[in-house]
């Protein structure tokens, strides 16, 4: 008498042609989608899937239609919980994380998406788009100077952020108002009190 071994992804894969194509080509159902948690739950268990880069391709298709299928169905905490296992297998993905920054500043986690953008324009600080995403970042956390420097960065490469740039000058400006006033009250207040 044998014991029943849990099948592995690959073995899955093998016994249904063309399966994870389907995902692929984002017409996951309802059936697809019990066969994807199926075929994640049976490669979560191993430890070794990580050696083997076609499993990890494969692992990384599966959360990819999750995290497609979550953000459809506005399942915040299911995609943010795909975003971080694909991040988690590809960190140095920058329009994962740019993407990733996106759908946290549409669900009002600003700064979340702030860092997210950070990272994207970090590991790839020539593309337009993630430089302006870095400045939308740095308006979320009223850093407005340095929106002003990844605005113009963005607009340098070939982005079309202008009037973002000008919001984010008068912003950075009213903001350098606004603190030399509070130094001079502040000067004075110290003035009467001596």
């Amino acid at each position: 008498m044998g014991f029943w071994r849990r099948p592995q992804i690959d073995d899955i894969c093998e016994q249904i042609p063309g399966g994870l194509f389907l995902m692929s080509e984002k017409r996951c159902n309802c059936l697809t989608l019990a066969f994807v948690i199926v075929c994640f739950q049976s490669v979560a268990s191993q430890a070794s899937f990580a050696v083997n880069p076609e499993v990890l391709g494969k692992k990384i298709m599966i959360h990819e239609c999750l995290k497609n299928i979550y953000v459809a169905q506005r399942r915040e905490l299911d995609a943010i919980a795909e975003f971080n296992a694909l991040l988690g297998l590809d960190p140095n993905n920058a329009k994962l994380h740019f993407e990733y920054g996106n759908f946290l500043a549409q669900s009002q986690k600003t700064g979340p998406a702030a860092a997210q953008y950070q990272i994207a324009a970090r590991l790839q600080p020539g593309v337009a788009e993630y430089q302006g995403g870095l400045g939308n970042g740095f308006m979320y956390t009223k850093r407005y100077g340095m929106a002003v420097a990844a605005y113009t960065r963005a607009c340098q490469l070939g982005g079309r952020y202008q009037q973002q740039l000008q919001l984010a000058q008068q912003y950075d400006a009213q903001q350098k108002q606004m603190q030399q006033y509070e130094k001079k009250v502040e000067q004075k207040k110290e003035e009467e009190e001596e």
